[in-house]
């Protein structure tokens, strides 16, 4: 018997944005009322699945007002200090006892189609043991979709690095997964990626 599955989309959103000027989260699209995190929980919400939001407590509290208190079925928060990996990790130690699988989510990708993770939850169910890493063309993107289990019980604050550098440390588990999706690879890192 398939034990059952519980997926959760992870918006990581812990970062500075000092090149941006201003929390990405907060940042809309041109002709556009939604802000990122607002639209990124939407995808989810449209996905049928609770979103979490990792995020710092001072922008918690920014975050938190910006979108309606529905959209978010928890939020993690988790101090600076640390990379992608302690953010992913602080996601994992929340979740532990009601995830099976995580979606990774950077709060600068607000471009990412329903369709996408559509195709991306058909080849997770067909390969659940898989961590799927999404590419269009050549360039790698997200949302990376995880099992929970290879990440539980290690430790957030011990990771300074990159996500992508502890998900190469289990490269047999790894699935490429190509999408003709170049949401997945859209970040905005700067006010000039911006027209408003």
């Amino acid at each position: 018997m398939k034990s059952l599955r519980h997926d959760w989309g992870v918006i990581l959103a812990r970062g500075d944005s000092t090149r941006m000027g201003r929390p990405k989260g907060l940042c809309r699209l041109p002709d556009d009322d939604l802000t990122f995190l607002d639209r990124i929980c939407r995808l989810y919400t449209r996905a049928e699945m609770p979103v979490v939001v990792v995020t710092r407590p001072d922008l918690a509290a920014i975050y938190r007002e910006a979108i309606p208190g529905a959209a978010v079925a928890e939020w993690v928060l988790f101090e600076r200090g640390g990379g992608t990996a302690a953010s992913c990790l602080a996601a994992v130690e929340a979740l532990a006892d009601r995830a099976t699988h995580l979606w990774l989510h950077p709060v600068d990708l607000p471009m990412v189609r329903d369709d996408t993770l559509a195709h991306l939850a058909d080849v997770s169910v067909a390969t659940p043991d898989s961590i799927l890493i999404p590419h269009h063309k050549t360039s790698r993107g997200h949302p990376v979709v995880t099992p929970l289990a290879p990440w539980r019980g290690l430790e957030p604050v011990e990771y300074t690095g990159s996500m992508r550098d502890l998900i190469d440390t289990h490269a047999a588990a790894v699935l490429r997964v190509l999408l003709q999706d170049p949401g997945i690879c859209w970040d905005f890192d700067n006010p000039e990626d911006l027209i408003e």
